[in-house]
């Protein structure tokens, strides 16, 4: 039968006899069968027809068959890219089978045909058949394994992008052949050096903080003696722009723990073995396994600092923001994770489920913002300890450089650390007898994820609130009006403001809130479950509420806008722990590349604000 969810196939029945050819017994893992056993599973089989652009199975749900494509072909499709292909032959999607948690979509990209599987059957012929079921685990464990390793694998090839002016470089310190050692040493404790650079005549040489303990104090030479003999001249040297990773095989190779730089053939530093290696741990995997493996919040904190730095190694590298995204988001959860589990007694683990909800909850925070974060406990649970806890973690996340919500939504207020019940209260509150701040309350929630604890209590939740939304004019006019609470000003950088230098522009409220609260209102008029924006738009398309060239034109201008407000971010040195949040740009320091494709996103969001004002019928009150 077809997957649930998926659009209904024009026609279903059992294999017609002229397809029977076209499926690959041949092929893995349907080649470990016996020939009874392949009997059995072409009798079993569905036929599905998809036209093109039709959707097979959306991402994040789940399956009742395999699909395997007989003739046409399929596009598997990620954040609206084309992840891969499937054609004659292809078979999709055991992860969506077994778990319902792929993260991918299935688009017919040509009028296509699939022989559907059914479930029962492969987990029957899977009972009957050993060598069968472990073939398909085995090609079940390789799918998630490539997953996985796809994203390592860009991970790693950003930072070996890496270039040594991207990693602290020390001010190179001088002294002249004649000083003395006492002026050496007294030259590395003034500068906070580990070692300075001689200069006698022509040559440069290295004098370092080891070779004058050893001189001192092993050899017993007068710190009046001049440091010109004593200096090593054959320099171990690399330009700014080369490879950090080059840093890294010299120093290895020569057992040495700092290499001169230069730029141009002049010195301009000395690279120290600590920093380069600081540079290169800023991989997610070194800072997830701190995070997993904290004894305390301290250490939770150096991880949460280091995420930072992951984040500019990944920007300056040409690293996509919506990966970014993704690698911080997971990275985010498993802090607040461990912080949660290394303040809570096990029992309020096991009863309470803590949510992280807005840009968090969608996957979406890069840089730190200001926290968004409950606490939903199950029914008849009370914890005498709960009020010191949950200050204790907000007071944390401060420290880690989340700075508090000005609207106080987080643990550490009652309102948002409460029962089960108490939620469905608010929900029903929010929906049938909105107040002011109803619709900002319901939209960030209906963004939250379980972050630790049971899961299952915002999945309840949830059910509770996408049941009960009003499926009427007056409830999501209120819900989408915001969308046009902030002016989007178009063709800003013609004429008069570019003969001014530029201008600064609010680039959340210009641009990035109305398309992402315009999505957010299109997804929950449609119940849909997802929570990013990406995902949203695209599973919107998938579901006809958006056609698909427009679809792609909100995506591409959401990654857009989001890039720029980063590089902003960056380039004003904001992010960092206890750093204040600024959405501006300013446009005179924008290429003109970034000024041209940045009025051309707010013309789209102009024109997705018409679009949300007609659809919601904003524009008839």
């Amino acid at each position: 039968m077809p997957p649930p969810h998926a659009p209904a196939p024009r026609s279903a029945g059992s294999l017609p006899a002229g397809l029977i050819d076209a499926f690959p017994l041949d092929a893995a893992p349907f080649d470990r069968l016996e020939p009874a056993q392949r009997l059995v599973l072409l009798d079993s089989l569905d036929l599905g027809v998809y036209g093109a652009g039709e959707v097979l199975l959306q991402r994040d749900e789940p399956a009742d068959a395999l699909f395997v494509v007989l003739r046409g072909l399929v596009h598997e499709r990620h954040g609206g890219e084309v992840a891969a292909t499937h054609g004659p032959g292809g078979v999709f999607d055991l992860r969506a089978l077994f778990t319902g948690g792929q993260t991918h979509s299935f688009v017919a990209a040509a009028d296509t045909l699939c022989a559907l599987v059914p479930r029962e059957t492969l987990e029957a012929l899977a009972r009957s058949n050993p060598d069968f079921a472990d073939r398909v685990h085995r090609d079940f464990a390789d799918r998630l394994r490539a997953l996985a390793d796809e994203r390592a694998n860009r991970e790693l090839t950003a930072l070996t992008m890496l270039r040594i002016r991207q990693a602290y470089v020390h001010p190179p310190v001088f002294v002249d052949a004649s000083a003395s050692l006492r002026d050496a040493a007294r030259a590395m404790r003034d500068r906070r050096a580990t070692a300075v650079l001689v200069r006698d005549g022509e040559r440069t040489g290295i004098l370092t903080g080891t070779d004058l303990r050893d001189l001192v104090v092993l050899d017993g030479r007068p710190v009046s003696e001049p440091v010109g003999p004593l200096a090593r001249y054959s320099l171990i040297t690399l330009d700014a722009d080369d490879p950090l990773f080059n840093a890294l095989l010299l120093m290895t190779k020569h057992s040495v723990r700092r290499i001169v730089v230069t730029e141009q053939g002049a010195v301009t530093g000395v690279l120290e073995q600590i920093d380069l290696l600081g540079a290169l741990s800023n991989h997610s995997r070194v800072v997830a396994l701190r995070a997993e493996r904290a004894d305390d919040p301290e250490d939770l904190a150096r991880a949460s600092h280091d995420t930072i730095g992951l984040i500019r190694t990944l920007h300056a590298t040409g690293v996509k923001v919506p990966f970014i995204a993704d690698l911080v988001t997971e990275l985010n959860r498993k802090i607040f994770r461990r912080l949660f589990e290394l303040l809570a007694p096990p029992d309020l683990l096991a009863n309470a489920c803590l949510i992280v909800m807005g840009s968090e909850g969608r996957g979406e925070q890069l840089l730190k913002t200001d926290q968004d974060n409950g606490l939903i406990l199950r029914d008849g649970y009370t914890c005498p300890d709960l009020e010191r806890i949950t200050a204790e973690f907000t007071r944390h996340l401060v420290a880690f450089g989340y700075p508090p919500c000005p609207g106080d939504i987080m643990v550490s207020n009652p309102a948002w650390a409460r029962p089960l019940s108490g939620y469905k209260e608010s929900v029903f509150r929010w929906i049938h007898r909105p107040d002011e701040s109803a619709p900002l309350n319901l939209a960030i929630f209906y963004d939250a994820q379980a972050v630790a604890g049971d899961a299952a209590l915002l999945d309840e939740a949830r059910r509770y609130l996408l049941d009960h939304v009003q499926d009427n004019q007056g409830f999501f006019f209120q819900f989408a009006r915001p969308v046009l609470a902030f002016d989007t000003p178009t063709g800003l950088f013609g004429g008069l403001f570019e003969r001014r230098g530029g201008q600064t522009l609010d680039i959340k409220k210009a641009g990035i809130f109305p398309l992402v609260h315009g999505v957010r209102a299109l997804a929950l008029e449609k119940h849909l479950g997802e929570t990013n924006t990406l995902a949203r738009i695209w599973a919107l398309a998938d579901r006809g509420a958006l056609d698909r060239p427009f679809a792609a034109e909100l995506a591409e201008t959401f990654t857009v806008l989001s890039t720029l407000r980063l590089k902003a971010r960056i380039d004003t040195e904001q992010g960092g722990p206890g750093g204040a949040i600024d959405n501006t740009v300013r446009t005179a320091e924008m290429s003109r590349l970034d000024r041209d494709r940045f009025n051309d996103c707010l013309a789209v969001v102009k024109s997705f604000k018409q679009f949300i004002s007609h659809h919601f019928h904003l524009n008839l009150h």
